[in-house]
């Protein structure tokens, strides 16, 4: 169905909000200008409260027998939207402000000591902050890395062609690494094996202590790997007034280290050209690794322990 309006004269169809801004030449878009022709009697300010409503809602409270919204779900339920078309639909939305975006993988830490455990944390990083020669805090984790490269996207010229990573046969040995970071230096302690079991983590605790042997008080986060528990290993850190701190549960997001090990697999591990020399791919994650041994204020702010201020102000 086809009118003609406005000084334009141009031509529409009902549904279709492309051609509106032909029929009204004068008409412009203001946020929260007053009631929108887009979805009357709505301003867009009210129109776009709706909207972000709706979808942090099940379609299963609406009847909607689906796990995501569809556009046409949408149209159904809002009322200003039910004669528009699936585009007319999909515009209106791309107007608020609203897209089709992947969704994040999310779970909630089931500890129920989870406030207990982040309050001990948060009190050992001030105890860290404000006695700097009295405590210590280092916060922990293990990575595995494969002699094969990852294979990630990379900078290249449009089109079919795509740049090769190359692997070789064979066993894709396994490297691990066990390492800490300075909450407040970012220096950086590590010990790379082929494995990291107890034995392993009774040597890296000595380590420890040889590289802060003056300090009183070592505060030492780690998540709950089972190893981590182990007696042996609990002795160990008993002999070396080690004061293990552990995470919640489920909650690896609370570990700064981790944005380490991004780090790393961005610089070194992704497509690396080492995959038939095993050695050389272990003397290159050596030497990134190095860079940290005396600490980095780059680091702790990469890892989210120092703001940009400060490190515009201090430097690295």
């Amino acid at each position: 169905m086809g009118c003609t309006g406005g000084e334009g004269n141009g031509r529409w169809r009902r549904g279709s909000t492309a051609t509106w801004p032909r029929a009204w030449p004068g008409w412009r878009f203001v946020q929260g200008g007053g009631a929108s022709r887009l979805f009357p009697p709505l301003t867009a300010t009210e129109a776009g409260e709706a909207v972000a409503h709706l979808l942090h809602q099940s379609p299963r409270q609406y009847g909607i027998d689906v796990t995501r919204w569809r556009l046409a779900d949408v149209g159904q339920v809002l009322s200003w939207l039910t004669r528009r078309s699936l585009p007319g639909i999909y515009k209106v939305l791309k107007r608020l402000g609203f897209s089709r975006k992947q969704a994040q993988a999310f779970i909630r830490s089931p500890d129920t000591a989870y406030a207990l455990k982040w309050r001990a944390i948060l009190a050992a990083y001030q105890d860290a902050v404000e006695h700097p020669e009295q405590a210590v805090l280092l916060f922990g984790d293990e990575l595995t890395y494969w002699r094969r490269p990852a294979v990630r996207a990379v900078h290249q010229r449009r089109g079919q062609k795509q740049r090769r990573v190359v692997n070789r046969p064979g066993a894709n040995t396994q490297t691990r690494i066990v390492a800490v970071v300075n909450a407040c230096t970012g220096q950086v302690t590590y010990r790379q094996r082929s494995r990291v079991g107890r034995f392993e983590l009774v040597a890296f605790y000595e380590q420890l202590r040889q590289d802060y042997p003056a300090v009183p008080r070592l505060y030492l986060v780690l998540d709950n790997w089972p190893t981590h528990k182990h007696p042996l290993v609990l002795e160990a850190a008993q002999h070396h007034a080690l004061r293990l701190l552990f995470l919640p549960t489920y909650a690896s997001w609370l570990n700064p280290i981790e944005k380490l090990w991004r780090w790393l697999r961005q610089d070194v591990l992704h497509c690396h050209p080492f995959a038939d020399d095993l050695d050389h791919l272990r003397q290159a994650v050596t030497r990134w690794l190095d860079r940290f041994r005396s600490g980095s204020r780059h680091l702790l702010f990469f890892i989210g322990l120092l703001s940009r201020d400060d490190l515009n102000q201090y430097g690295d």
